[in-house]
């Protein structure tokens, strides 16, 4: 299996590709709707199957571009044992049914009723239509995007694809590098976080050996700068460089003001109360030194280089803290 640099060019281009069907349906959808009249009902029937004729159109393109996409990265990624599919897969399955199983005629006539109910809470004719239209185009961006995963499904249920690998697409936060090459099944997404990038690779096993799903030798691929911004802090890189586990860095800021600043001794610290807790590293080794991890505040990194005497003594006070474990 080949060593990939960068995140597989067919993973890339098929991106590009969905979202531009995406938005183009979006963008139709959106003219035709403008069609709409003062009858909601009657004004439906004409613009209806001018609606449901694009997404048809749309659905078949995105099945279609997903279908052909899954051989292409198993090809890309060096996954070739698993480019011939046990049965023949035909895009027009899936055009004409919704995520939910229901036909995409009811969807769009959702739209229509989202109109009549602005109109029963008080809003003008014009902008309950807008509502409608609203409705509408976000309902076509979760269409084809559930069409173009059941599509990947299918592609890759035909084959000894087992699941996904997560794949960074640099530059990457650090919530993003702790997950890369994390392995999940075929009918689990990964979370993401707003303007998350990465993408799910369809694969019968771990690509190993690639930068972008060893998170390790992601980081240690960046600049001075670009680790510091990806781990949260100049020390917090430093401290990576010193041996300082990855995750417990990462994971420090995972939650909205994990890491706070108080006065001790006259000295302001920075800390988190992340693995603080009797399941947490920092939290166990603590209680096992007799120590209560909650009342001793665990001091970041940035606050233990500015203590320490020696490069011995912040080696000391990272183990102390849990930061290297």
């Amino acid at each position: 299996m080949p060593s990939l640099q960068q995140l597989p060019q067919s993973a890339e281009v098929y991106a590009r590709a969905q979202r531009a069907e995406i938005g183009a349906a979006a963008h139709a959808v959106k003219r035709i709707w403008s069609g709409m009249g003062e009858n909601f009902d009657s004004s439906f029937l004409t613009v209806g199957p001018h609606l449901l004729a694009v997404l048809d159109e749309a659905q078949l393109r995105v099945a279609t571009g997903a279908l052909e996409y899954v051989p292409t990265v198993l090809a890309d990624t060096g996954q070739t044992r698993s480019l011939t599919p046990r049965y023949d897969l035909d895009p027009r399955v899936l055009v004409g049914t919704a995520g939910d199983g229901l036909p995409t005629e009811g969807l769009a006539y959702e739209a229509v009723i989202t109109a009549k109910s602005a109109v029963k809470q008080g809003a003008s004719v014009s902008q309950a239509l807008r509502d409608g239209s609203q409705f509408l185009t976000a309902a076509v961006g979760t269409l084809l995007s559930d069409t173009g995963r059941t599509a990947e499904k299918v592609a890759m249920n035909s084959r000894p694809v087992t699941g996904y690998v997560r794949m960074l697409n640099p530059p990457s936060c650090g919530r993003c590098v702790v997950l890369a090459g994390k392995r999940s099944k075929v009918g689990v997404a990964f979370d993401r976080h707003p303007k998350c990038d990465c993408r799910n690779i369809p694969a019968s096993e771990s690509i190993a050996g690639d930068l972008l799903v060893d998170p390790r030798a992601h980081l240690d691929s960046l600049s001075d700068d670009e680790l510091a911004k990806t781990l949260g802090s100049r020390a917090n890189a430093q401290a990576y460089r010193d041996g300082a586990d990855m995750n417990q860095l990462i994971n420090a800021y995972r939650k909205s003001g994990g890491v706070s600043t108080a006065q001790v001794f006259g000295r302001t610290v920075k800390y988190t109360t992340e693995a603080t807790t009797k399941r947490g590293l920092y939290g166990r080794a603590a209680r096992a030194a007799g120590r209560d991890p909650v009342r001793t505040p665990r001091l970041m990194p940035e606050s233990i280089y500015q203590i320490a005497t020696s490069k011995a003594d912040a080696d000391r006070l990272l183990r102390l803290y849990g930061w290297i474990t």
